[in-house]
């Protein structure tokens, strides 16, 4: 014969629910500490997206990097930056006092509301920000129809 001991299972589902409540906790509370750990991701690089008539916009904070470690990809809806966060050269003997710049590589992937034309992509970098214009495919274009009286 099989005894069952409820105390004992209903004490296990306590338990997952309190472990439960701490990470739940965790991800959307601030402790005196440190931040909710949904702003510790740090996502890099900051973007902001906007549409014109005839194209998306996409422009990125990113300071100090060199166009040369940059590879930006467009596939169909989908826009890709990839790149390198070079550290900066420290005097030999030098000690960091604080270190929160990160480097290393890096990638981001967000999707468009509709396809581009990936032939006419352009992408300009000035004082630390990068813009990259997207036209719109023209079957994404809206196109306006007048109508005429008989």
């Amino acid at each position: 014969m099989i005894s069952w001991r409820t105390e004992s299972i209903w004490s296990e589902f306590d338990r997952l629910r309190r472990e439960m409540d701490a990470l739940m906790n965790a991800v959307t509370r601030p402790s005196i500490l440190r931040e909710p750990l949904w702003r510790e991701a740090r996502l890099f690089p900051l973007l902001n997206v906007y549409q014109t008539d005839d194209s998306y916009v996409v422009t990125a904070e990113m300071p100090g990097l060199s166009t040369e470690d940059l590879d930006i990809k467009v596939e169909g809806d989908t826009l890709s930056l990839k790149g390198v966060r070079r550290p900066l050269e420290v005097p030999e003997g030098s000690s960091y006092h604080r270190r929160e710049r990160t480097t290393g590589t890096f990638q981001r992937s967000i999707t468009l509301p509709a396809r581009v034309d990936a032939e006419q992509v352009s992408a300009t970098y000035k004082d630390g920000v990068l813009k990259i214009t997207l036209p719109k495919e023209k079957a994404a274009i809206p196109k306006q129809i007048s109508v005429k009286t008989e």
